[in-house]
């Protein structure tokens, strides 16, 4: 029982979360407050357009950015992108996804901001990879044809070696 008042407790305070538009919020030194307190933000803003079409949102968590994401245009609510980021707003994980969310591309990002991996999914099936060193590929990339053959590739410095 002591579980479950536990989760309910962490979901209310998830599901709890301010939702403003960007004239409510301001920022500065990398940190985003809310105007009508000068408070650090927690929540997420919303660009909407046409009353109820949600344009993207971004989240933030003790004024710093966490999270970016679009939306398809369209009647549904259906993901087109998120952005994952760091303490120093630096993007970690990119995810980009097909009109029918059937494939997904994402790239993952050193601190520094270089890529480190790149994975494709293909109804949740990994279908290509490819490794990062220094921004370059690096190491040996694969990639899953259309007829489900396996092709690879041996990578120094970004260039391909085979």
């Amino acid at each position: 029982m002591r579980n479950i008042l536990i989760l309910l407790l962490i979901s209310f305070k998830i599901y709890a979360q301010d939702i403003l538009n960007y004239k409510e919020v301001y920022s500065e030194n990398y940190l985003t407050y809310r105007n009508d307190n000068d408070k650090l933000f927690t929540g997420k803003i919303q660009k909407i357009k046409q009353k109820n079409h949600i344009v993207f949102e971004v989240e933030f968590i003790n004024g710093q950015l966490i999270k970016n994401t679009t939306y398809f245009n369209g009647k549904e609510k259906i993901i087109a992108d998120e952005k994952f980021y760091n303490s120093n707003r630096k993007i970690i994980k990119h995810i980009k996804y097909s009109s029918d969310n059937s494939y997904q591309w994402i790239t993952y990002y050193e601190d520094n901001g270089f890529k480190k991996l790149e994975e494709d999914y293909d109804n949740g099936k990994l279908v290509y990879k490819c490794d990062y060193v220094n921004n370059k590929k690096n190491g040996i990339s694969f990639l899953i044809d259309k007829k489900g053959e396996l092709k690879e590739c041996k990578w120094e410095n970004g260039k391909c070696i085979k």
